[in-house]
């Protein structure tokens, strides 16, 4: 029973503090996770807000509130796979691009700044993409929103 405690709190907590902290892998924490879902479904719902501007909310939209949850938790689970899936990658790439550097504040390397900015880019694109596949209009023959 002890050893099976053992290797869940290895698995679900991380490695062990007794680990170098040079040699592990850098994971991001599950807060990390939740604010990037947060912060994502902010950048696809902001233009919800002002009444007269609402495409996804409206009466025009053929989408029940619920199919438009099923559509956003899919991709927001696939913007967090990608996010997962970069950390190992990192092992595969060259050492010049994964040698960090002291920038004062911090230590960066090359494969996180290219990292940081495909992920943003990529991430617009998803949400570009999704309001697309979440806004299924009539014909224009509803006029009146929520």
């Amino acid at each position: 029973m002890l050893i099976e405690l053992q290797v869940a709190l290895f698995l679900f907590a991380g490695f062990p503090e007794t680990s170098n902290q040079d040699e592990r892998l850098q994971y991001i924490s599950w807060w990390g996770y939740l604010i990037v879902g947060i912060v994502y479904s902010i950048i696809l719902f902001f233009d919800e807000i002002p009444k007269d501007r609402r495409e996804i909310f409206s009466n025009r939209n053929k989408r029940s509130l619920a199919q438009i949850l099923a559509i956003h938790a899919s991709f927001v689970a696939l913007v967090l796979c990608a996010l997962r899936a970069t950390s190992f990658l990192v092992r595969y790439l060259p050492l010049w691009m994964t040698y960090e550097i002291d920038l004062g504040e911090g230590y960066e390397s090359i494969a996180d700044m290219i990292a940081g900015i495909a992920f943003f880019i990529g991430a617009a694109a998803l949400a570009a993409c999704e309001r697309l596949s979440i806004i299924h209009t009539t014909d224009g023959s509803e006029s009146a929103q929520e």
